[in-house]
């Protein structure tokens, strides 16, 4: 074994004659390990709440959504389907849809709504995937009745359930004597719940066919959803598509429909990493005093060492390792640590979130590279924390230290 790594183990082993420095000794690891295991759990977090909101909100309403500068809706949406298509690389979801402003009514109930006619076999949003009840049939009943899907959390503030029947009506501007509101029946055929609740409480899905007479639209649709197999591209998609389809077409990206929300998930990203990170700095830079007062409690060591002909940098590389020693241990248990919350959290869903966080749980995405990241730094901060105090030990007198009691 390295006579030097077997040193700095017996200085930091519990001995009679220093027990206190192995107790601060643990507290340095502890330090390290707390601060290791609180990076690794927030950036987790973090994470998972961006994946979360980016997956929620993409089956809401898709990577790119194109609507038109006209209220006549699109009318030839088939060679702007064709188009893109043709130009973009990586679709691998488009379809067309139709999506106004309506209002609901169940007995006395009346709530505005936001009505979204699609096309079941090309749809792209998550509603099917998302059913707590019912079943996804939006194929209409007959000529009185089509089907809805309704949202859970406005099914339970107006005590929707399947099998109901409500009644919507069609809003084509301001409602007058002289601009009377369609009227069609619906029966409620599933309930769908996407935890995004503020839009489980607006959007209600039917046939596109539906929609569009409801709305007096004819063949024409209001927009076109598009998905791509790399969300990254999504803006410069969208920049091909302003110049390619153009005018009345106007796209926009998921980033920008829900601007707030992603605006929020950076702003909790930037800060709070550096924020817990300095819990790191300060751990590290605990090791420092511990390697003093090491270095005050083996003075004598030391100087036997040198006396038997030891040099500077073997002294040095001794509380080198013993700052290592410290911080790799930390590192591991908070790695363990860290990692082990993370996966009883995904497991056994702990924590609950209100309403105003768009999930009923705290949501956890670990990634190897985040992991590995913070570890790297650490041992780099503990290597930089145990050069002065190993430094100030290699230049020890070996007489002096004989001489030190």
């Amino acid at each position: 074994m390295n006579f030097k790594l077997f040193i700095a183990g017996r200085y930091l082993s519990s001995r009679s004659d220093s027990r206190f420095i192995s107790f601060i000794t643990y507290i340095s690891i502890t330090g390290v390990m707390l601060g290791v295991a609180a990076l690794i759990i927030t950036t987790s977090i973090l994470n998972g709440f961006e994946k979360e909101i980016r997956e929620k909100v993409a089956g809401l309403v898709s990577h790119i959504q194109i609507n038109s500068f006209l209220s006549e809706g699109l009318d030839d949406y088939d060679r702007a389907i064709g188009i893109i298509k043709d130009s973009i690389n990586g679709v691998t979801g488009i379809s067309p849809i139709v999506q106004k402003e309506a209002v609901l009514r169940i007995k006395s109930n009346v709530e505005g709504i936001m009505l979204k006619g699609i096309i079941p076999e090309t749809d792209l949003s998550t509603a099917r995937n998302k059913l707590v009840r019912g079943e996804f049939n939006l194929v209409p009943k007959d000529s009185v009745f089509s089907r809805l899907l309704v949202g859970d959390k406005l099914a339970q503030k107006l005590s929707i359930d399947t099998g109901n029947k409500v009644i919507v009506f069609g809003l084509n501007g301001i409602p007058s004597p002289l601009n009377p509101p369609k009227i069609q029946q619906f029966i409620v055929s599933g309930i769908y719940e996407t935890g995004l609740r503020d839009y489980d409480d607006v959007i209600i899905y039917t046939d596109i066919g539906t929609a569009q007479k409801l709305f007096k639209l004819g063949s024409n649709v209001t927009g076109i959803e598009i998905t791509l197999s790399n969300i990254d591209s999504v803006e410069s998609a969208v920049a091909k598509i302003k110049k390619d389809v153009g005018y009345p077409y106007f796209p926009k990206s998921m980033y920008k429909l829900f601007k707030p929300l992603f605006t929020w998930v950076e702003l909790q990203k930037a800060p709070t990493p550096v924020i817990l990170g300095l819990i790191i700095i300060v751990a590290t830079f605990n090791i420092v005093g511990t390697l003093l007062m090491l270095v005050l409690e083996k003075t004598r060591s030391i100087g036997i060492l040198k006396s038997l002909g030891a040099s500077r940098s073997q002294i040095m590389k001794i509380f080198l390792y013993d700052g290592l020693i410290i911080g790799v241990t930390g590192i591991i248990l908070g790695n363990i640590l860290g990692i082990g919350i993370c996966l009883l959290e995904l497991k056994y869903k702990f924590f609950s979130l209100p309403e105003m966080y768009y999930m009923k749980s705290v949501p956890i995405l670990l990634e190897s590279e985040y992991i590995i990241f913070i570890s790297l730094i650490t041992v780099l901060l503990t290597f930089l924390a145990t050069i002065i105090p190993s430094y100030l030990a290699s230049r020890l007198d070996p007489v002096k230290s004989l001489r030190f009691s």
